[in-house]
């Protein structure tokens, strides 16, 4: 009787999970399909013939390539303009950023001074506001110094800011082993060597983590961008877009090569997110362990 007990209570278990399995499943592609439903509509739209936001089909009757063409071609738009201006602002600041934010990470995982853990709890309560509770400040600071309208005061900001993300980076660091620090240092390295040295070889994916972070940034931020921006030559490309759909009779007009830019440029950060995705995922399980 135990047996059969046992091999009863293993198919029900085993019934018990395909059941939960097809059901997770379910759930999972159901919900993919919700969040896919307006990327695709939007792709659609991209291609679509008529101008104008409404359709009445989910799909175009019609597709062209048009909106493509003239979203780089025609003079009434400066999208490779907005495109160039995000994509210097990226650049400098994935490099800029990246590296205070491992060097603020690495000073506040190995050193232990006074000041160390109000610092973090200041840190931390910082991060908890939503950053558009600083835009005023922000605006007057820049204003003070004239730098509105400039694209750079974007960079100056997201770089001045970012040593508060230290937080992932630090629990990395926390995870590498304090005894690589002491050998290194028998050996007579000092704590930038250590640092350049030991650390970052040995710490790709939370460099490629911090690294696609600080990318993000500039290239989806509007809030700020709308904010200090006004020149459509000094515009980044979430402005522009934007200004391309700001009146009603704008949208009747521009829609669908807004759809047109908003495709373009979501692609490099998909290719780079799906190529990196494993360095990712590395990086913040490990940074999640200590924190």
């Amino acid at each position: 009787m135990s047996h059969i007990d046992l091999g009863t209570k293993i198919k029900r278990a085993q019934r018990a999970k395909f059941f939960s399995s097809i059901w997770s499943n379910v759930l999972v592609f159901s919900l993919v399909t919700l969040w896919m439903i307006p990327i695709i509509w939007v792709i659609a739209n991209s291609f679509r013939v008529e101008r104008g936001l409404l359709s009445p089909t989910f799909f175009p009757a019609s597709f062209t390539f048009n909106n493509y063409i003239e979203l780089f071609t025609s003079s009434r738009y400066k999208y490779t303009t907005w495109v160039w201006n995000t994509l210097q602002i990226a650049v400098l600041n994935t490099i800029l950023s990246t590296f205070f934010t491992l060097l603020t990470a690495y000073s506040l995982s190995r050193f232990r001074f006074k000041s160390r853990k109000p610092l973090m709890n200041i840190s931390l309560i910082l991060g908890m506001f939503p950053g558009f509770m600083a835009m005023i400040a922000v605006y007057l600071i820049l204003n003070l110094l004239g730098l509105i309208g400039n694209k750079w005061a974007l960079l100056l900001v997201y770089v001045a800011g970012s040593g508060l993300g230290f937080f992932v980076s630090k629990g990395y660091f926390d995870t590498i082993p304090t005894d690589l620090d002491e050998a290194a240092k028998l050996d007579g390295a000092n704590q930038f060597q250590v640092f350049f040295k030991i650390f970052l070889p040995i710490a790709k994916p939370i460099i490629i983590y911090t690294a696609l972070m600080a990318f993000m940034v500039p290239w989806s931020d509007y809030i700020l961008a709308g904010l200090i921006l006004r020149d459509p030559s000094q515009m980044t490309v979430a402005v522009g877009l934007y200004n391309m759909t700001a009146t009603s009779s704008d949208m009747l007009q521009n829609f669908t090569i807004f759809a047109a830019g908003s495709i373009f440029i979501a692609i490099p950060i998909v290719i780079i997110y799906v190529a990196l995705q494993r360095f990712m995922i590395e990086g913040i399980s490990s940074g999640a362990v200590k924190g």
